[in-house]
């Protein structure tokens, strides 16, 4: 059963070119690898600097590598940097699933 991950991201206004810069390089590595099914970075309608990222495993193995990644770690050398307002992640499991 795969393993969806949903992460919600307000983003310091000031601090958008470098996200976009780096989540688009997070998203295209992040595709790249075995055992992810999906990654999608969305924008909020209503607020311009607030993302979503909806990510798809095949399982947890495939999660364990990769955050291994350096694409992955690169997100939190962002937030680390100060770069976000709020991050907050959520794991699911897939049920009815295209």
């Amino acid at each position: 059963m795969p393993i969806c991950i949903v992460v919600e991201a307000e983003i310091k206004e000031d601090r958008m070119d470098d996200f976009l810069d780096m989540i688009e390089k997070n998203a295209v590595g992040s595709r790249a690898e075995p055992g992810c099914i999906r990654f999608d970075v969305l924008q909020a309608a209503d607020q311009e600097n607030k993302f979503f990222f909806y990510e798809v495993y095949e399982d947890a193995a495939a999660i364990d590598f990769h955050k291994t990644q350096p694409h992955y770690a690169a997100w939190g050398t962002f937030k680390e940097s100060g770069g976000t307002l709020s991050s907050v992640s959520k794991k699911a499991s897939g049920k009815f699933m295209t």
